[in-house]
């Protein structure tokens, strides 16, 4: 939908473009229909989407090169966006969370993730430490952020790829199931002592030293 009140431009046409090309109609409504369907700032053009389709587990788990992320009770719809975003940035095969007690893949998750959520294939699960069993027999090593691991993520061989990487809830960390689940800890190493990263932060760090060492083998490997 397209406020009457929105003025020409390239963005726009380009817009259109994109809407014909996968056939959605376009209406042209007053802004306060607008308004009154979105509270953000839509700056005069809304698309309606249908309910997020999730992937299934297996799909996730298939063929995983690099990792495949896994949040543990994630609330924040924001942070749950954030880390979908650099799953994708970081060349992650996929992001698994639970279906209780954590942030499905919102509106407000799918807006954050500035459109990585439509190019990343997400598993929504019943239990976390049954898909993290069936990434381990899938061939990935499992492991966990923690700011009281010994291990550092710089080092540990376990960061190697692939990776199943467990990112914990924002308050209480890594539930204990899961952590039962893991191969082993990490930490990322800190020059202060203000505590744990926001979990949007650590996960993005964490993903991106594995996508650094996926460069590192690139280039290493016979040409």
């Amino acid at each position: 939908m397209v406020a009457q009140e929105v003025h020409t431009s390239h963005l726009l046409d380009e817009i259109r473009r994109l809407a014909r090309a996968v056939g959605a109609p376009e209406r042209i409504v007053p802004r306060r229909e607008l308004d009154r369907l979105v509270s953000a700032n839509h700056q005069g053009v809304v698309v309606v989407a249908a309910a997020y389709r999730y992937a299934a587990l297996s799909s996730v788990l298939a063929g995983a090169t690099t990792g495949v992320l896994f949040a543990d009770g994630i609330m924040d719809p924001q942070n749950l966006g954030a880390l979908i975003r650099s799953a994708l940035g970081a060349g992650f095969d996929g992001v698994v969370i639970p279906s209780h007690r954590a942030a499905g893949v919102t509106a407000a998750a799918r807006r954050v993730s500035a459109g990585a959520t439509e190019l990343m294939e997400i598993a929504k699960v019943g239990n976390l430490s049954r898909a993290i069993e069936q990434a381990k027999s899938a061939g990935l090593w499992v492991v966990g952020l923690d700011e009281k691991a010994e291990d550092s993520m710089w080092t540990s061989d376990l960061m190697d790829p692939p990776v199943g990487l467990v990112i914990g809830a924002e308050d209480r960390g890594i539930s204990r199931t899961v952590r039962m689940q893991c191969d082993g800890l990490v930490a990322i190493p800190q020059h202060d002592e203000l505590g744990s990263l926001n979990a949007a932060v650590a996960g993005a760090l964490a993903m991106f030293e594995v996508a650094r060492r996926v460069s590192i083998r690139s280039s290493d490997a016979p040409r």
